[in-house]
Formats: structure tokens, C-alpha cells, sequence
């Protein structure tokens, strides 16, 4: 959602100060309406910022808003459309990331339908999901079987990011230790 401090501007010196591989929109509303409208308010500059620097832009959860405006790729949750449904629609080159909570047989699921990355969390509490935590030893298992890229999700801080280290994520995902200060 909106926060006086998500802007283009920001995100610029965001991107400065750290090497972002993906940006995510999130237009966590109800209506398809105030979604599209929180996305024609800034997917341009956002766009024009994740051009010009190499940035993969994502849109969260919404093969509608995806159809309307361009984005690199996806992220689906459990309870979205699938991978493979993604691909029919857009192509194999557009980019699908899979939420996976904390289970090698979401995983397995995602691996055999394509997906390009899949994310397991959350993996502190965190206002911006209503879900558990997830036991991270878990993944710790089954950490060495996995051969897609994977990022850790949910509760990210600068107080709490070290606690990840030995789980070497590929990626991390932060939204309120941005957007929310």
C-alpha cells in the first residue's frame, strides 16, 4: 500500500545504496479498480527508474493488472493463478516467482512448473502479511536440494537481516524497513 515515503524519488536513492535485482509492486487493495489506480500512479516512474538501472519490475499476485501494464514478471501466491498459467499467458521468458511458505513440496511444485524463483517466509512477523512465521530450520533441511533461485520474505530488517546469513538466500525481500520509517 501507499506510504508518504514510496515514491520514485526514493526509490531512487534506495537503488543507490543497494544492488536490487527485483522491485515489486503491491497493490494491496480489494478492488481491481484501486489497484490499477495505484499502479497508474507510479508505474511509470518506477519503470523508467528500473529501465535504466537493470531492475526487474514485478507485479504481486495480479494477472489482470500484468495484462494492462508492463512488468518483467510475476509473483504468485499459493492461492493465485499458477506458474504454468502465468506462462501460457505471457510466455516462458516472463518471469514467475512462487510464494512456497516453508515447503519443499510447494517448491518441488513450483520447480516442475517452471517458475524462475520461488520465495519462503515470512520469515520474521510482519504487518504486511496476517501469516505465522516460518521455522527457518526447515528450510535449513532442505536448503541444499533446491536449484532455483530462492528469497527469504516477511518481517526483513536491519536489526534481523544477519540472522539469514547462513541460509544464503539469493535474494531478501524488505517493504516496511523501506517504505514505512
Amino acid at each position: 500500500k501507499e506510504t508518504k515515503f514510496f515514491n520514485a524519488e526514493n526509490f531512487e536513492k534506495i537503488s543507490e545504496l543497494i544492488p536490487i535485482k527485483y522491485f515489486q509492486f503491491r497493490p494491496k487493495f480489494k478492488s481491481l479498480k484501486n489497484r490499477k489506480k495505484f499502479v497508474e500512479k507510479f508505474h511509470s516512474s518506477f519503470l523508467k527508474i528500473c529501465k535504466k538501472k537493470h531492475i526487474n519490475l514485478i507485479i504481486n499476485d495480479d494477472l489482470e493488472i500484468a495484462k494492462d501494464f508492463f512488468f518483467n514478471g510475476i509473483h504468485l501466491g499459493q492461492n493465485d493463478e499458477s506458474c504454468s498459467e502465468a506462462k501460457k499467458v505471457f510466455g516462458k521468458n516472463f518471469l514467475v516467482g512462487v510464494s512456497c511458505s516453508n515447503s519443499y513440496n510447494l517448491y518441488k511444485k513450483a520447480e516442475e512448473e517452471s517458475a524462475d524463483y520461488v520465495a519462503f517466509g515470512p520469515a520474521f512477523h510482519t504487518k504486511s502479511k496476517d501469516k505465522v512465521k516460518i521455522d527457518l530450520n526447515i528450510i535449513r533441511k532442505f536448503k541444499s536440494k533446491l536449484k532455483l533461485p530462492f528469497v527469504l520474505i516477511g518481517g526483513i530488517n536491519h536489526k534481523n537481516l544477519l540472522n539469514l546469513k547462513s541460509l544464503s538466500p539469493n535474494y531478501i525481500a524488505i517493504i516496511s524497513s523501506l517504505w514505512n520509517f
